[in-house]
């Protein structure tokens, strides 16, 4: 019976017992009716249909199988055949409800080996260790009836409010509560990190806790659980499975979630009220860590927390995920075999339907779960990190692999398949999914650019001034020395008269010394008269400037030229651009990823598609900067302009406050410049994309970890 390949007429002839101190209820699930199976000894939970109960109730030890099917036979009760009563005396024997383990005298070899494995990867698996502290019962029973008024219609009603109230406060400083991300996980704020995370796990598991006491179920266990090395609290609320209604079950489950947004909420506020601190940090990982990783991990109905109980509450379909699991291995038994099979895959209900969907999720999930391990720990451990993560992965998988190809060996052992057949199918896969993440390939790089004339400078007001006269229009061809735009400053000019004046009677001091044939005074004196002279040099020089002049002959691109008259520009701020009037180029922003592909393409060619016009043009790349910067390479790229280049509000306090711009790039990027051939039709200012395919290979595997590497740095790097 245990795993082995009874035949029906074997087990007609058991006796088996069901263990002492089983407990059943019955449920309302939807439009039927369903028994609970408590095991208070695992601290487990089963369903079963009623006609499953009624069979279960029979097995008292005293009468072989055969006799108990043909009494609910005659007792016009709804009859199983033989083949369902040997399942589910099979199912009863997994999940150690008999009171003997296997009818013919002990555990089997196998058990034996399964049940090395399943305790050696509960203690071995670097994923999941749980460690229970103490039982909670006794202190909950105390603190309910204190708390009782919290947990009803108006706890309910003062959660929303704080609620509201705190998501209001961050919607309205969003871009500042973004840009405190910045460095979430950087060093200086893991001690502020793990505090938030603690105070809220606590809060989270108390809460459980208190909400299965409210509903009048047992807290049996409290302690840690530590799941990729980040430790959890955790409660023992599984006996809220026992609850007939499945609302307060679901909020039960739910109870965590509860209390985090509530105290996610409350920190919000504290955040939007306080300014940079400990405190304001402290609130900002906690609104962080008690909705977005929160939502994340126990609200994601894939992992078998909180989201997953809520879920499957509110599908009304119990045991979802191992059905879920066991279909999704029939499946892939059924595939590995070529399409032999006695038992039917297709789906033919709702709830099958479910089973067979969440199966497939969940799976996927894993997959992407065990992906993102190994990459993570290749990236931030290096070797020994891929190494631990490749233990922790198979430990994570070694159960359910060895439970499969068991599977496999019966199917074949009864004539659905052969070996053969197997392996030629998983070699097919696996060397499929090996194509795909490890062979490499050069993939196509795309980036948005602006037109500009070759050589384009910005010419930009060395001394501030007002706008006197402009003398050129946008468009304007322009000769080398020719004035531009004339500005005014009175400020400087009379700094300029008051110098000259300060010159004037200092030479007057000199040569009145000369006269007196006072050497040493005259040399004092002349000394001072020429410092004068160079300070009044350097003045005149820069009040020159007041005149913007063309550096080179070319073409003047300005679209405000000629509205400006009495505006005023500060020092640094952009006057005109100046470019060659017969060839013209494109400035490209390049993203981090793309950064190195671009080095790789220097002076090659590479399509350019003029947006709107809908021709490709051909260019060569001839520059890329060395350095990132958050300055945009042109206005027209950024999001103010309708671009694709996301901006933050610029650090306000500089040194350089007037001539750094009221918003930069969101990320950092490198220009690079595409040349053109020559085009007297194109118009500086069209928005261009640039393709071209990358001479540099790439791999999936190398991909995931170069884009892991930069989410790595961007929220580990604490920006000043």
């Amino acid at each position: 019976m245990a795993g082995e390949n009874f035949s029906v007429r074997e087990a007609e002839g058991l006796r088996p017992r069901l263990r002492d101190g089983l407990r059943f209820s019955i449920q309302e699930h939807g439009r039927r009716r369903v028994c609970v199976i408590e095991d208070p000894a695992a601290s487990r939970f089963h369903r079963v249909g009623l006609a499953e109960y009624r069979f279960l109730r029979a097995l008292d030890g005293t009468r072989p199988v055969a006799g108990i099917l043909a009494q609910l036979a005659r007792e016009g009760q709804e009859a199983f055949t033989e083949g369902e009563a040997l399942q589910m005396l099979r199912w009863l024997k997994d999940q150690h409800l008999l009171a003997v383990e296997s009818a013919r005298g002990g555990p089997t070899d196998r058990e034996h080996g399964e049940r090395a494995l399943r305790m050696a990867i509960t203690w071995l698996n670097p994923l999941v260790c749980k460690l229970p502290l103490f039982r909670p019962d006794q202190f909950l029973s105390r603190a309910e009836p204190v708390l009782r008024p919290a947990l009803g219609w108006g706890g309910f009603f003062i959660w929303l409010i704080v609620l509201i109230t705190g998501a209001a406060h961050v919607g309205m400083d969003w871009r500042r509560f973004v840009g405190d991300s910045g460095g979430l996980f950087a060093r200086d704020n893991w001690v502020w990190l793990f505090v938030a995370w603690a105070g809220l796990k606590v809060a989270h598991e108390f809460s459980h806790g208190l909400f299965c006491k409210h509903y009048g179920a047992v807290v049996r266990e409290a302690g840690v659980i530590f799941v990729l090395f980040i430790p959890m609290g955790y409660v023992d609320a599984t006996a809220s499975l026992g609850l007939a209604s499945r609302w307060r079950r679901i909020m039960v489950s739910a109870a965590g979630l509860y209390m985090e947004f509530f105290l996610a909420g409350l920190a919000a506020v504290v955040w939007a009220r306080t300014e940079p601190g400990a405190l304001h940090t402290l609130a900002h990982n906690t609104v962080v860590t008690g909705t977005l990783i929160t939502l994340l991990f126990n609200a994601n109905p894939l992992m078998r927390f909180d989201g997953y109980f809520i879920l499957s509450d509110l599908l009304d379909v119990p045991n979802l995920a191992t059905r879920g699991r066991q279909w999704f291995q029939r499946t892939a038994g059924w595939l590995l075999l070529g399409g032999k099979s006695g038992r039917k895959l297709w789906p033919d209900s709702r709830e099958k339907w479910i089973v067979a969907g969440y199966g497939v999720a969940a799976w996927l999930w894993q997959v992407v779960v065990l992906v993102g391990l190994l990459v993570a720990a290749s990236v931030a451990l290096r070797g020994g990190g891929l190494l631990l993560a490749v233990v922790a992965a198979i430990a994570w998988v070694a159960l359910p692999v060895s439970n499969f190809v068991h599977g496999l060996a019966t199917s074949i052992h009864g004539g659905a398949g052969r070996w053969s057949t197997v392996a030629v199918r998983l070699g097919a896969l696996v060397t499929a999914v090996a194509l795909i993440v490890f062979v490499p390939w050069h993939r196509m790089v795309a980036s948005d650019g602006v037109v500009e004339l070759a050589e384009t400078q910005v010419l930009r007001a060395e001394c501030p001034g007002f706008v006197v006269r402009e003398l050129v229009q946008d468009g304007e061809v322009v000769a080398e020395g020719q004035v531009l735009v004339e500005l005014d400053n009175a400020e400087a000019a009379a700094e300029l008269a008051r110098r000259r004046l300060a010159f004037d009677r200092q030479e007057l001091r000199a040569r009145l010394a000369y006269t007196r044939e006072e050497i040493s005074a005259f040399q004092a004196e002349q000394s001072k008269t020429e410092a004068l002279r160079k300070e009044v040099a350097e003045y005149e020089q820069y009040l020159s400037t007041l005149q913007v002049r063309a550096p080179f002959a070319g073409r003047v691109t300005s679209r405000p030229l000629g509205t400006r008259s009495g505006a005023f520009f500060a020092a640094g701020d952009e006057i005109v651009r100046l470019g060659r009037a017969a060839e013209c180029e494109v400035k490209v922003a390049v993203s981090e990823r793309d950064a190195p592909h671009f080095r790789a393409a220097l002076s090659q060619p590479m399509a350019v598609r003029l947006t709107g016009r809908g021709e490709v043009l051909s260019g060569e790349l001839t520059r890329v900067e060395a350095r990132a910067t958050r300055e945009p390479p042109h206005p027209a790229l950024t999001a103010l302009a309708g671009g694709p280049l996301a901006l933050r509000r610029s650090e306000e306090g500089a040194a350089e406050a007037r001539r750094t711009p009221a918003y930069e790039l969101a990320e950092p990027h490198f220009t690079a410049v595409v040349r053109l051939a020559h085009r007297g039709d194109l118009s500086p200012g069209e928005m261009a994309r640039i393709r071209f395919r990358s001479a540099r290979p790439a791999t999936l595997w190398n991909e995931l970890q170069a884009g892991f590497g930069r989410w790595l740095r961007r929220y580990t790097t604490q920006e000043s």
